[in-house]
């Protein structure tokens, strides 16, 4: 989420100038995950299936489309061969054969498909599912847990945060990110969330290039730590950080949807407490998760202009960038001067902290703006590209 708000005095803090040791545990802890490679037995597996069933002696095909078995101790016949042999062992090793622990394929690549993986880093706990070693594909393990040494969900943010900052810096500097004023709190106070206030919470800003202004996230316990494994607790991070991504992106290609001057725009969003992206105020939103969904990486223009005229609002003026006069009314210019005043920006979180520096100068006239006429208005439609800046 983004937010910046100060909090209480932090316990872990990395200066400005810091960067991840090039040493560090977060080089092979990316937004790809770890390697995967085939576990020793897998690999005894893919011999065997070079060979010949040791039952009726025939050689395996790479595209065999007998059923096969897989015994316990990984070595493979051909199922009919070990169904008329009524062997309780292993013909090969002699090793104990459960008919409850033999499993059958229908044919090679199935079997080849769900052989054992493993991660290629130590004390990783996670495999890849349905991953294919054979697939020709680099199979990665989706969560590079082995750079957090708490293995368990409850106090998943609390007990790893400082490898999981180390995480944050290398993955935002993978996505061209500048990353400044890293820190961690053990009562964060920087948002008007009841269920976040107090609750421990990193913060970092970042920044996509010079002519931008620094935009702050957060990232609270209360959020990430809604799991029952540690697997789902890193997810929920994950999520979090792909929906901060979005909105950062569409700041810069689509910086009128955020124009608080005009008839229509984004004024906040939340993914856990509201699933919601609030329209012009706390009292109108859209369902965020229905726009866009963080687990496929997918954003729909086409739903969120249908939520939007599900509210009553035109689509169109999304895009706008020409004043509204409902902005210079007396109480609404107050009160988006009293949010500027505390250096707030009206977008995650009930208002979050841009680190813009820029005082009044966005309120200053309705002439500081230029009109652009319906014509000329790109209204996006279909999806929006998150590839290039989604992990």
């Amino acid at each position: 989420m983004i937010n910046t708000s100060s909090g209480a005095q932090p316990k872990y803090v990395i200066p400005e100038s810091a960067a991840p040791a090039s040493t560090s545990s977060a080089d092979n802890a990316n937004f790809k995950g770890h390697q995967l490679q085939a576990t020793q037995s897998s690999r005894r597996v893919e011999a065997a299936l070079q060979g010949k069933c040791a039952l009726c002696l025939e050689t395996f095909t790479n595209t065999e489309i007998k059923p096969l078995s897989l015994l316990p101790c990984f070595h493979v016949y051909h199922s009919e061969c070990y169904a008329q042999a009524l062997n309780q062992s292993c013909p090969d090793c002699r090793a104990l054969a459960s008919p409850s622990k033999i499993k059958i394929y229908q044919n090679s690549t199935l079997l080849r498909e769900n052989l054992p993986l493993e991660c290629t880093e130590d004390l990783c706990l996670v495999v890849g599912a349905n991953a294919s070693i054979c697939s020709g594909t680099q199979a990665l393990c989706p969560y590079p847990l082995a750079t957090f040494p708490y293995q368990e969900a409850e106090n998943f943010l609390e007990n790893n945060h400082p490898q999981i900052i180390e995480w944050l810096l290398e993955s935002f500097a993978q996505k061209h990110y500048t990353t400044a004023n890293v820190r961690y709190y053990e009562k964060y106070c920087g948002t008007e969330f009841e269920h976040i206030h107090h609750k421990p919470a990193i913060t970092l800003s970042v920044q996509h290039n010079p002519n931008e202004p620094m935009r702050g996230l957060y990232y609270s316990s209360a959020d990430i730590n809604k799991a029952k494994t540690a697997e789902s607790a890193f997810t929920n991070l994950v999520e979090d950080i792909r929906t901060d991504l979005l909105i950062l992106s569409l700041r810069n290609s689509h910086p009128a949807i955020f124009d608080s001057n005009t008839d229509l725009f984004i004024y906040r969003y939340d993914l856990w407490t509201y699933n919601a992206i609030f329209i012009n105020g706390k009292n109108n939103s859209v369902p965020l998760r229905t726009i866009f969904n963080p687990s496929t990486k997918s954003f729909s223009w086409d739903r969120l202009k249908l939520e939007l005229e599900k509210q009553g609002f035109e689509y169109k003026k999304l895009f706008e960038t020409t004043p509204s006069e409902r902005f210079f009314e007396r109480n609404e210019f107050s009160r988006m001067r009293s949010f500027q005043s505390r250096g707030f920006d009206s977008v995650d979180g009930f208002h979050s902290n841009s680190l813009r520096g820029t005082g009044d100068a966005e309120f200053s006239s309705a002439g500081s703006q230029r009109p652009v006429s319906e014509r000329a208005l790109e209204i996006p439609s279909g999806y929006f590209d998150t590839n290039s800046f989604l992990f």
